[in-house]
C-alpha cells in the first residue's frame, strides 16, 4: 500500500460505508488490512485506535503498536487451510473477532494484520465486511482495500458459517487474487 507522506487520517482510514446502522455504534468500517511487517513499519503513520493481530501459536509480535488490552484483540491460529490441522483457525476466533468489532466506537480506526503474509488478515476482514453488506459487495470492498488479497479459504469458510451465508462468502473468496475486480 503506497502512502504519501502527507496522507491524512481520513485518507488512510476512508470509511467503507457512509453510515452503518447495522453496527451497534455506527462504525462505518474504517480499516486497513496488512501483514505484520507492513503494520510494524507503518505503525506510526497508520496509528490505529484498535488492532486485531493474528499469529500462529508460539510466535511473537515484533515491535507492534502499543494499545490497551481492550483495544487489541490477539488471535492465535496458523495459516492452515486444513480444518483438522492443529493450528487451524476455530469458530471461537471468528466469534471473538465479531464480539470485538461490536465494541468499536463510531470513530475507530481498525488495523487487521497477521504474521507471515496476509491470507488470514484478508480472510478475517472479508468476514467483517460481510457482516454489513452482501458477500459480493464485501468482496469488492476487500479488493478495494487490498487488491492482491488471497484470503485463507478455511478462515473465510468459518466466517461464512458464522454469518449463515451458506457458501456465498466462500464463493467470493475464490475470485482472489484479482488484478481488476469485475462486479
Amino acid at each position: 500500500m503506497a502512502l504519501a507522506a502527507q496522507s491524512t487520517e481520513i485518507e488512510l482510514y476512508r470509511p467503507v460505508l457512509g453510515s452503518n446502522s447495522r453496527h451497534p455504534n455506527g462504525w462505518p468500517i474504517r480499516v486497513i488490512v496488512s501483514s505484520q511487517t507492513e503494520a510494524r513499519h507503518n505503525r506510526h503513520l497508520w496509528a490505529p485506535t484498535h488492532l486485531v493481530s493474528i499469529r500462529a501459536p508460539a510466535s511473537r509480535l515484533l515491535s507492534m503498536i502499543e494499545l490497551p488490552p481492550e483495544r487489541h484483540l490477539e488471535l492465535y491460529f496458523g495459516d492452515a487451510t486444513d480444518p483438522d490441522a492443529p493450528d487451524a483457525a476455530r469458530a471461537g476466533a471468528i466469534e471473538a473477532t465479531f464480539a470485538f468489532i461490536d465494541t468499536l466506537p463510531e470513530d475507530a480506526h481498525l488495523l487487521v494484520h497477521c504474521l507471515r503474509g496476509f491470507g488470514r488478515s484478508t480472510a478475517l476482514t472479508l468476514g467483517i465486511l460481510a457482516r454489513y453488506m452482501a458477500p459480493e459487495e464485501a468482496a469488492a470492498a476487500l479488493h478495494a482495500l487490498r487488491p492482491e488479497a488471497k484470503p485463507n479459504r478455511h478462515v473465510v469458510g468459518l466466517c461464512d458459517t458464522a454469518l449463515g451465508l451458506k457458501g456465498k462468502l466462500a464463493k467470493q473468496a475464490l475470485r482472489f487474487p484479482a488484478k481488476v475486480w469485475k462486479g
